[in-house]
């Protein structure tokens, strides 16, 4: 389903696939795209069918080229820096969506195309990946916050300070992307992944990304104890027998 420039798809059991469908103009995002985005997320939180969320750009030749710039050199100085400040709260949301999320990061990311697959929990990347912090060439400063937790402090620093493109090898080297997709088949791999995590009880999936986007700031034993408590009282323990009905099935054959 096709709703404005967002397609909407469900290519397996518990993936919700969001597709970013401006390919003439290599995905670019409009504010009414981002807010499409934000709408078909905050339905998918309250959707138990929908287990994890697949972001994607239509096409081969980008995952997205950052926001629409025609769209901002039209707006008056105010009326940009408002949707300015709306997007920041806007990725904020991406970020925090309570579900796992996987960017299938096929072509380019720029800009906000790079703010976005940082966001997500899992990136996928390819042989025709390129990746770009651009904020600094325009006088800007985006992902100080968490680029640094991804990569590292030096590689951070490195990409934010040059706004070099790195291909999909070397972010897969340096932790940009989660994984790689050496044929190429970068949706392909994403959708791997995803069906994965999908197939895991929804539960432990709400509680890891919460306690891992809580993490930072606190000390080690916060943490440990923290994941002590969610794991005996959350996540409740069910009886053994339950747990790992699957393990047992298979010896008693």
């Amino acid at each position: 389903m096709t709703t404005g420039d967002l397609r909407r798809s469900s290519p397996a059991t518990g993936v919700l696939q969001l597709d970013l469908a401006r390919p003439d103009v290599h995905n670019a995002i409009t504010l009414g795209l981002q807010r499409e985005l934000d709408a078909a997320l905050a339905e998918a939180a309250d959707d138990p069918d929908v287990r994890v969320v697949l972001l994607a750009g239509e096409g081969t030749a980008a995952f997205s080229a950052g926001y629409d710039l025609k769209e901002l050199r039209a707006m008056t100085a105010d009326a940009c820096a408002l949707s300015l400040l709306e997007r920041d709260e806007l990725l904020w949301r991406y970020f925090t969506f309570p579900k796992p999320t996987v960017a299938a990061v096929q072509g380019m990311a720029y800009g906000a195309g790079t703010l976005l697959a940082a966001c997500s929990d899992l990136r996928v990347g390819g042989p025709g990946t390129r990746i770009t912090v651009t904020a600094a060439k325009y006088g800007g400063a985006n992902l100080t916050w968490v680029l640094d937790h991804l990569i590292g402090a030096g590689l951070a620093r490195d990409l934010l300070m040059t706004s070099r493109a790195v291909t999909g090898e070397e972010a897969h080297r340096m932790g940009l992307v989660s994984r790689y997709a050496a044929d190429g088949d970068v949706l392909g791999a994403a959708l791997e992944a995803a069906g994965r995590i999908a197939a895991q009880p929804p539960e432990s999936m709400r509680e890891i990304k919460t306690l891992l986007l809580d993490g930072p700031g606190r000390d080690l034993r916060s943490r440990y104890d923290r994941e002590n408590v969610v794991s005996r009282t959350t996540l409740r323990p069910r009886p053994v027998e339950e747990m790992f009905g699957s393990y047992f099935g298979r010896r008693a054959r």
